[in-house]
C-alpha cells in the first residue's frame, strides 16, 4: 500500500511539473513575442524566487539556516547559481526563436544528457537496456528537427545547452542536498538570489540600458502587451 502510495505521488508530481513547465512555456513564447528581452524575463523570475519564497517557507516551517564551509560554496553553489541563470536565459531564447512545441521535443533530449554526463562525473555505468531505450529519443529529435518548418539554429542551439545545463543542474544537487542536507526549495531559494546578485550587472548592460533607450511609443505598446 504504501509503494503504491509513493509510486501514485510521483506520477503526480511529473504531471504536474509537465503541465507547469508546458504552460510556463506557453505564456513565455507570448510574452517574449512582443517583449524580445529573455535575459530580463529571467531577471524577473529569479526576482520572483528571492522575494516570494522568503514568506511562504517561513510560513511552511522550512528550515533557514545551512552549514557551509565558503570552499563548498564557492566550489558548488556559485557554479550551480551560474547554470541556473544561463539554462533559464537559454529556454526564454529557445522559445522565442522557436515553436514551444519543438523545443519542449528537443527537451527530451535530458536522459541522454543525463546518462552521459553521470557516466563522466559520477562514474554510473547504466545497462544495455537504458542505452537502448535513448536511441528513440535520438530519433524522434532528429525528425522533429528536419520536419519542422519554423526551425531556427539559434533556437535549436539554445534548446540543447539549456537542456545540457539543466542535466548538470540535477547532477550537482543532487550532490549538495545529499552532502548538506538542504531543503529542495532552500536550495531553489539561495541558486535564485545568488543568480540575481551575481547577473544584475549583465542584465543591467545588455537590456536595462537597451529598454531604457526605446522609443516612448514602442515602451507603451511592449507595456501594453506584456500587461495583456
Amino acid at each position: 500500500m504504501a509503494e503504491t502510495k509513493e509510486i501514485l505521488s510521483v506520477v503526480i508530481l511529473c504531471l504536474l511539473w509537465y503541465v507547469i513547465s508546458s504552460s510556463n512555456n506557453v505564456i513565455g513564447k507570448m510574452l517574449l513575442s512582443d517583449f524580445p528581452y529573455p535575459m530580463t524575463v529571467t531577471m524577473i523570475q529569479l526576482l520572483s524566487i528571492t522575494l516570494y519564497s522568503e514568506v511562504f517557507f517561513n510560513m511552511w516551517g522550512i528550515r533557514k539556516y545551512i552549514d557551509l564551509t565558503w570552499s563548498y560554496y564557492f566550489k558548488l553553489i556559485v557554479p550551480l547559481a551560474l547554470g541556473k541563470f544561463i539554462a533559464s536565459v537559454l529556454t526564454h531564447v529557445s522559445i522565442w526563436k522557436v515553436p514551444v512545441s519543438y523545443a519542449h521535443t528537443v527537451k527530451a533530449t535530458m536522459p541522454l544528457f543525463t546518462v552521459i554526463l553521470s557516466r563522466l562525473i559520477l562514474r554510473e555505468k547504466q545497462t544495455t537496456k537504458v542505452y537502448l531505450s535513448l536511441a528513440p529519443i535520438i530519433i524522434g529529435v532528429g525528425v522533429a528537427t528536419m520536419t519542422e518548418l519554423s526551425f531556427d539554429i539559434t533556437g535549436l542551439i539554445s534548446a540543447l545547452v539549456a537542456t545540457l545545463q539543466y542535466s548538470l543542474q540535477n547532477i550537482f544537487s543532487k550532490k549538495v542536498l545529499a552532502d548538506t542536507g538542504v531543503h529542495h526549495l532552500r536550495l531553489l531559494h539561495i541558486l535564485g538570489r545568488l543568480a540575481l546578485v551575481l547577473f544584475l550587472p549583465f542584465w543591467i548592460y545588455f537590456d536595462f540600458v537597451y529598454i531604457v533607450n526605446e522609443p516612448v511609443v514602442s515602451k507603451c505598446h511592449l507595456f501594453k502587451n506584456v500587461v495583456l
